[in-house]
């Protein structure tokens, strides 16, 4: 790449902390496509979301509590920037249920980790750490009104896992006040994908897709609220954009891809995939999540999805057509 940052030099590798997991696989996949070297950091997976990249990455392994281990491994690969998922989930659980079951290794991961993770950085001459932040940052829609929240509404965590991401955010600013450092926090919406491995809202929503056949018939519990969504490529694509941004950044942006509800997903699903019928049952959710504005990061990053509602359908349902 020909771009200059004045925080990141696009010639010398990324270190991307997590880049085996659901996000950070396909963050590594759109950096590689971006023409970017990439260094993965972090535990051994069971599944191997990168096995047809073999090769086209170096790689070491380590835990987010292990600051040294951090520094080594920048040291060695000549990382210029970090760009870290690394996140507590408890096997399959996801990591809201996570962090209210187990605050502690929740508090460790999300809250100590990161800290670890932005000293390394700082120690090693890193001056950009792109994060996964989340809009669970917010509390229940019913504290905002009926206008989308942005980056200038109050945080109000009713959960634990947004706790651990409030506090991540003030780490990220008192490394920006005190250092310097570009640390910057993409709030995500809830993100769908094939490889989705655990369970919770996202994995109810990707259900009824994946058992999308004709002559099938699903059943799905799930309230009727419209809440906000993207394709986890879409994230993946906002974190190249932010890391490769010319000047330096905001300390946290909303990213969206679009919003629908379960009905509206059902409709669209059954079109896509005749013959196909979901019973829905609507049921209500304890936590609604206000509607989020990116309006920002769109305005300062050029980010715009590339999935709606009809292309992540498309994603998630292609093949099951195929009568097999």
């Amino acid at each position: 790449m020909t771009l200059r940052s004045d925080f990141f030099d696009p010639d010398k590798p990324v270190m991307v902390i997590g880049g085996r997991g659901f996000v950070g696989s396909h963050t590594v996949r759109a950096l590689i496509a971006a023409g970017l070297k990439v260094h993965v950091f972090g535990p051994p997976m069971q599944v191997d979301l990168l096995a047809d990249l073999a090769g086209r990455f170096t790689e070491s392994h380590g835990s987010v509590m292990d600051q040294q281990a951090m520094i080594d491994a920048i040291a060695q690969s000549r990382c210029d920037a970090v760009i870290t998922n690394a996140a507590f989930a408890a096997g399959d659980q996801g990591m809201m249920r996570s962090g209210d079951q187990d605050a502690a290794k929740a508090m460790d991961i999300n809250v100590a980790g990161f800290r670890h993770t932005l000293e390394a950085a700082r120690v090693s001459g890193i001056r950009r750490v792109i994060w996964s932040d989340s809009t669970v940052v917010y509390g229940p829609q019913d504290i905002y009104g009926t206008e989308r929240v942005d980056e200038g509404d109050a945080r109000h965590p009713t959960t634990f896992y947004g706790l651990t991401k409030v506090l991540g955010e003030d780490l990220g600013q008192y490394y920006r006040d005190r250092f310097d450092m570009d640390v910057v926090g993409l709030r995500m919406s809830l993100l769908l994908g094939g490889d989705l491995w655990y369970r919770g809202a996202a994995s109810a929503i990707t259900g009824v897709m994946a058992a999308a056949k004709p002559g099938h018939e699903h059943a799905v519990s799930f309230h009727n609220e419209h809440i906000d969504l993207m394709h986890v490529a879409d994230i993946a694509r906002s974190m190249v954009l932010a890391l490769t941004h010319q000047h330096a950044l905001a300390p946290h942006y909303n990213v969206n891809g679009f919003t629908a509800c379960m009905s509206e997903i059902i409709a669209a699903v059954t079109a896509a995939v005749p013959g196909y019928q979901v019973s829905h049952e609507i049921v209500e959710s304890p936590l609604i999540f206000p509607l989020i504005s990116d309006e920002a990061f769109r305005r300062t990053a050029g980010y715009a999805p590339t999935f709606d509602l009809k292309a992540v359908v498309k994603a998630l349902t292609q093949g099951n057509n195929d009568d097999r």
